[in-house]
């Protein structure tokens, strides 16, 4: 899990949503209407947290930008679980690497999901089959 910061390249106000919105991989603008809706229904209490937040939550470091010359070597995690220490990969080749990662994940999901239902049909005519 990624560690929670306002971030630099999504930023209207504080940067706040924007790097909460990276955080949980949910679309800004989505996080935002919430955000305003909440901030409406609540007579805006959600607007003093905003704020509190924006001044405890510290801004994205910038040595995690991958188009930063220097960056140093970020830490990857294959599915062996041990940790190799590679450059920082465009922002394009990541999310690519992650959307393939979430694609597998995915259709193993749904394999699993398909194998358990076909198991209990056949369970099921098994089941039919003996009764008659």
């Amino acid at each position: 899990m990624t560690k929670l910061y306002r971030s630099r390249r999504d930023s209207k106000l504080f940067g706040l949503c924007g790097g909460l919105a990276e955080m949980i991989n949910v679309d800004a603008t989505l996080l935002r209407l919430v955000f305003v809706v909440t901030a409406f229904f609540s007579a805006g209490t959600m607007i003093a947290i905003y704020i509190i937040a924006s001044l405890v939550i510290p801004k994205e470091p910038v040595f995690n930008d991958p188009f930063f010359p220097s960056s140093p070597p970020v830490p990857s995690y294959p599915m062996g679980g041990t940790t190799t220490y590679t450059k920082a990969q465009p922002v394009q080749q990541a999310a690519k690497d992650d959307l393939d990662e979430m694609m597998k994940s995915i259709e193993q999901k749904a394999m699993k999901k398909e194998l358990e239902e076909l198991r209990a049909k056949l369970a099921k005519y098994e089941n039919e089959k003996g009764e008659v």
